[in-house]
């Protein structure tokens, strides 16, 4: 039986070292080409859902052995184990509702589960071959022929390239997302501080006026990483996704946003700006011998904290694909890709889609004479509170301003609550709590 062809990954980030690992298990010859000089991670968080958790055992049973191995819940911190389902509790960070939980979002049936990107990464490159990953080759160019796919890297000298038969992407390339980010990792002690033991070790959702903030514990609860949301229409001009701040651009940021993220900003470290990326909806993530994954097929904004977990579902669907008996020449890898396409595309990109708030028609709705109602549950996951509320504030209509300097008061049936809304003339927001 003649070889399988070798499958090259471009990127070592989570998609491509899962897929590399996955591979490397089912005996497929791989190759990753990383433009680093070495697989680098700052120690920020992820939170990985219920779907990623199971695709880690069908890509290797090491990945998920690694997963429970650095993954923390509610369980880790004594005295919170009521919390071991939730995901995130909301909690009002301004107005005089400040500091009351708005809800308690379950993730059923594991809750919240965090762990470091950085010790994520690390344990990965253990399940691959170091003589399978090359450092220092930053992709300029790719040119397909008949005998394959030619790579020229930003460092290569002399000759015309690297021929490789088949190709996988995991580069970056995708557009603003409308929002900008600050992230940092803090002691435990120092969260404590700044907002409180509960709020600390609960995984909390801080819902301010044009931004949010998030935090959730991990390594075992002894840190916590936060990250600061801000809605913005600036255009970003920078080369890099990542820039550095100074103190008074998150304060500026911040001043509307109450007491707990003004106690999580003044124990940041110097912050940096990180901007927030989507793509648009490609028709196809193959093209003959090429195919995209991870951020490079469907970058989205982090609300679903789903980008890491897509990615991971990614290298589960096209291990699966490249290992199946029937794929053993080019043109078999070939119609691989397009199965993976077919699998991938219409699921990943409904994530991308239900990330973003889409005003498109609602400003026409409120130019006719009817009333316009944006309803939104506690546990709805594609048409979740986040885009709604950005919906409603970034609508344009007559009575925008209105709307937007109205507040939110209790919806309260014969003496009960059952929510809250923001009114003006012709259009209200529900939130069912």
């Amino acid at each position: 039986m003649s070889p399988k062809p070798t499958i090259t990954i471009i990127g070592g980030g989570i998609g491509g070292l899962t897929l590399a690992a996955g591979l490397h298990l089912r005996k497929i010859p791989v190759q990753i080409y990383e433009a680093a000089q070495t697989f680098k991670e700052l120690g920020l968080g992820i939170s990985l859902g219920p779907a990623a958790y199971r695709a880690m055992s069908l890509i290797h049973l090491s990945i998920q052995q690694i997963h429970n191995s650095l993954v923390t819940t509610h369980a880790d911190s004594p005295g919170y184990e009521e919390y071991l389902q939730t995901w995130f509790e909301l909690v009002w960070a301004i107005g005089v509702y400040e500091g009351d939980v708005l809800m308690n979002l379950k993730a059923l049936p594991s809750g919240q589960t965090a762990l470091r990107r950085a010790d994520f990464l690390n344990a990965l490159v253990e399940l691959v071959p170091a003589d399978i990953v090359h450092f220092g080759k930053r992709l300029s160019n790719l040119v397909e022929n008949k005998n394959g796919v030619v790579l020229a890297f930003e460092d290569w000298g002399g000759g015309g390239g690297l021929l490789m038969r088949m190709l996988l992407l995991v580069v970056m390339v995708f557009g603003p997302g409308g929002m900008y980010g600050y992230r940092a990792v803090l002691d435990m002690g120092d969260m404590v501080q700044a907002v409180g033991e509960k709020r600390a070790r609960v995984a909390t959702i801080y819902v301010g006026k044009g931004a949010y903030a998030i935090s959730y514990p991990v390594m075992r609860a002894r840190l916590v990483n936060i990250g600061i949301y801000v809605l913005s229409d600036e255009v970003w001009e920078y080369d890099s996704w990542v820039r550095p701040a100074v103190k008074e651009d998150i304060e500026r940021d911040t001043r509307d946003m109450g007491r707990y993220v003004k106690g999580l900003v003044e124990r940041m470290p110097d912050p940096s700006q990180w901007a927030i990326f989507e793509h648009s909806h490609f028709s196809t993530y193959t093209r003959s011998k090429v195919a995209i994954l991870g951020d490079a097929a469907h970058a989205s904004t982090p609300h679903q904290g789903a980008g890491a977990g897509q990615a991971i579902e990614d290298a589960h669907v096209l291990a699966e694909l490249l290992s199946d008996s029937r794929v053993s020449s080019v043109d078999d890898v070939v119609a691989a890709f397009k199965a993976y396409d077919d699998i991938r595309r219409p699921r990943s990109q409904r994530v991308v889609t239900s990330n973003k708030p889409d005003t498109s028609y609602t400003p026409a709705l409120l130019s006719r004479p009817v009333h316009v109602a944006l309803i939104y549950g506690d546990a709805d996951y594609p048409c979740n509170w986040f885009d709604g509320e950005a919906v409603s504030l970034a609508t344009e209509y007559e009575h925008s301003k209105e709307f937007r300097s109205a507040g939110y008061t209790p919806f309260v049936v014969d003496g009960e609550e059952y929510g809250v809304t923001r009114e003006s003339d012709k259009m209200m927001m529900y939130f069912n709590t």
